[in-house]
């Protein structure tokens, strides 16, 4: 056991001495190996999807233990929490109308115990509550984001960056709001239009089309908060990372599942999706979800290989 540590932690420090290119690239041949394996060993790449959610739910019962054991949620982002909620709430009434089966179940599961992490943070545990460090500027996050990645604004500007020092992907967001926007008005709402107008060309009702591509839109973007609160504190306690760990794999295996599924199919599952910019959507939001994440799953491997119980991380981390 000792030998095989010695191992993994002689292979870390041999890649942290790569120049950032090099880091780039190994990251980019880890991934594909990753769904290569998967490929592999699962015959059933549905049951990939399954795992992201039992992977979620999991996440969500380490912050309920911290929470019970802590009496703390610091380090916490209520803002990511209620963005979850809602995007489980969407998806899970789509799943009654359009596709009743065990996702129901398990976005059911999740939603419950988010709604009870939600009301701890809201009242029980309130006093705790960082809510100076929870202050991601939201609304241009994801107007931006969504509606025109990568562009320039007269009064912003956001994209996806790799840094060149540090080798690791991360999103931007400069001259942040002066004051803070409420969630609803800020995320809810820009989603929902972009959800208006890309959304499943299927055979079933409008409504529930454009709420189903609304919770995809939600979901790639709701972490972001919490890892602005993990930014501005540049400490992560041991459960906080643990969830937010969770939520990296869980995001990595819905992608896979995605990946793996247009491959299996040739790409004709795109073109059952629907047709027009949808499928791409689908996809781009699936990706950006897996790599908003990678950066912090990056550390938090290097942490718990190092023997740290606290995750610290370096300035400029997502």
């Amino acid at each position: 056991m000792k030998a095989t540590r010695r191992s993994i932690q002689a292979v870390v420090r041999w890649v942290r001495r790569q120049p950032p290119k090099m880091k780039a690239f190994l990251a980019v041949v880890s991934g594909l190996a990753a769904l290569v394996f998967l490929r592999m060993v699962v015959r059933d790449h549905d049951n990939l999807f399954v795992a992201a959610e039992v992977v979620h739910s999991i996440g969500i019962s380490v912050l309920i233990y911290k929470l019970m054991k802590e009496k703390t949620c610091a380090g916490l982002s209520l803002k990511s929490q209620e963005l979850t909620a809602i995007f489980l709430a969407v998806r899970l009434y789509c799943s009654f109308v359009m596709e009743y089966d065990i996702h129901t179940l398990l976005d059911s599961a999740t939603l419950l115990t988010t709604l009870w992490v939600i009301y701890m943070i809201r009242f029980n545990l309130r006093s705790s509550y960082m809510e100076g460090k929870d202050n991601f500027p939201i609304y241009y996050l994801v107007f931006n984001q969504l509606a025109h990645p990568l562009s320039v604004h007269s009064r912003f500007q956001i994209g996806v960056i790799i840094n060149l020092e540090d080798s690791y992907l991360a999103l931007l967001c400069l001259e942040p709001a002066k004051k803070a926007v409420p969630v609803a008005y800020s995320v809810v709402i820009p989603c929902a239009v972009l959800a208006l107008y890309m959304h499943p060309r299927t055979h079933h009702n409008i409504v529930n089309r454009i709420c189903w591509a609304f919770c995809v839109y939600l979901e790639s973007i709701s972490v972001l908060p919490q890892l602005r609160v993990m930014q501005n504190t540049m400490i992560v306690e041991p459960f906080t990372a643990h969830y937010v760990f969770a939520l990296g794999v869980a995001r990595f295996l819905g992608c896979a599942h995605w990946v793996l599924q247009v491959l299996d199919t040739r790409g004709r599952l795109l073109t059952a999706l629907g047709y027009g910019l949808w499928p791409l959507m689908v996809l781009l939001s699936e990706i950006v979800q897996t790599f908003i994440l990678a950066d912090f799953c990056y550390y938090y491997v290097k942490s718990v290989l190092g023997g740290q119980l606290v995750l610290r991380l370096p300035s400029g981390v997502v």
